[in-house]
């Protein structure tokens, strides 16, 4: 199968820093403008399915592009952002990066996440060409699972940009 792994849009949140983990989220006038130039983007491949994550700036970004495919999305909680328990609605500044409380899901929980993801990929979408919209600490997540990495090992990435794609070819085994 074909994987088309990208970010939802700008929010009203990103723009203030606030960490929505899995809080919806608003889509901000640029996010619907970037949601539309991925629709842009990929209007003439072939998308055989969209998945999305559940939380609204994921789903609402994966319909701009389903409304030129003719698909509507498969929403899945799998495919949330990373939980970040107590810091979740705060600004990324009030966040203490060295002493992370055990609310906080860590990046060995959000690493087998991605990989229950790919399985259910694998599982529903074999032979396919799928776009999955997602979010940026668990894209990482998912990149560093389908490089062979360690989880500690997502921390090196950088944060996606919204509405940016990469493209992963995945063999059933």
């Amino acid at each position: 199968m074909e994987l088309i792994l990208s970010r939802h849009g700008e929010t009203l949140e990103n723009q203030q820093h606030i960490l929505q983990g899995q809080l919806p989220g608003t889509l901000s006038p640029l996010g619907i403008a970037q949601a539309e130039k991925l629709a842009d983007m990929l209007q003439n491949e072939v998308i055989d399915n969209i998945v999305s994550s559940d939380l609204a700036r994921s789903y609402n970004t994966a319909l701009a592009v389903a409304k030129r495919h003719g698909l509507t999305p498969h929403q899945t909680p799998l495919l949330r952002e990373m939980d970040w328990g107590i810091y979740t609605g705060k600004r990324l500044d009030d966040v203490d990066w060295r002493n992370l409380p055990p609310s906080v899901e860590s990046l060995e929980a959000l690493f087998q996440r991605a990989t229950h993801f790919i399985a259910y990929l694998k599982k529903n979408f074999s032979g396919q060409r799928v776009l999955a919209i997602g979010h940026g600490a668990f894209n990482r997540a998912i990149i560093t699972y389908l490089n062979g990495k360690k989880p500690a090992d997502m921390t090196n990435l950088p944060i996606m940009e919204n509405t940016s794609c990469i493209r992963f070819t995945l063999n059933d085994n």
